[in-house]
């Protein structure tokens, strides 16, 4: 993940010193990573909210929220891939045996439009990808690769408040409390049929 991070710095110098990254190779420019894992998160109830308040509301709620898991990437010793709207995408090893310290600092913001914690929905999986910086102007970081998508597929079929990780992810898992996790029996996952998946009991399901 240090090559990840390292590209992410090259990004921010080349836009501040006018480097001519289209000039450079592609071999310059894309990384092959063996085996990441991507988390993708989103808020539950975010669509109806941004319909009932106005841009300024929604652009304050999510600077607070991102700000606050923001904070937490160095404990897990993470990398912040991009924010989307309401989707926030980071990558690095498997989280530690905190996986659901993300849920806890979101329940910590207040929805504007219900006054109710935010609820955060999240997928994870584990595969090879592809990093680099794509545009001459402003370039942008990103990743690539059926991994990605994948674990993007991990968070939408996921349920409320829960976490749900891949087969591939939970094979690489050592989680000491292993009855934290129940499978699922399989979902649905579009352009891949029946995925054997599992579902981590976060703080909210357990009583």
């Amino acid at each position: 993940m240090e090559q990840i991070a390292a590209h992410g710095a090259a990004a921010a110098m080349s836009g501040a010193a006018g480097f001519d990254v289209g000039a450079m190779s592609l071999s310059k420019l894309a990384t092959h990573h063996e085996c990441v894992t991507i988390m993708f998160t989103d808020i539950v109830g975010f669509t109806a909210f941004s319909k009932e308040c106005t841009p300024g509301q929604v652009m304050s709620f999510l600077n607070e929220l991102f700000s606050k898991l923001d904070a937490l990437l160095d404990k897990h010793n993470v990398y912040k891939v991009e924010t989307a709207g309401d989707c926030y995408i980071i990558c690095g090893g498997l989280l530690d045996e905190d996986e659901d310290g993300f849920q806890a600092v979101a329940a910590t913001v207040m929805m504007p439009n219900t006054g109710e914690p935010v609820v955060l929905r999240a997928g994870l999986h584990s595969g090879p990808v592809v990093s680099g910086l794509v545009g001459s102007r402003l370039p942008k970081f990103s990743l690539f690769g059926d991994t990605m998508n994948t674990a993007s597929r991990m968070e939408s079929t996921s349920l409320p408040g829960r976490i749900q990780v891949s087969q591939t992810t939970y094979e690489l898992l050592r989680d000491p409390r292993p009855s934290r996790w129940h499978p699922t029996g399989g979902v649905e996952v579009k352009g891949k049929g029946l995925m054997h998946t599992f579902l981590m009991d976060t703080e909210s399901t357990r009583t």
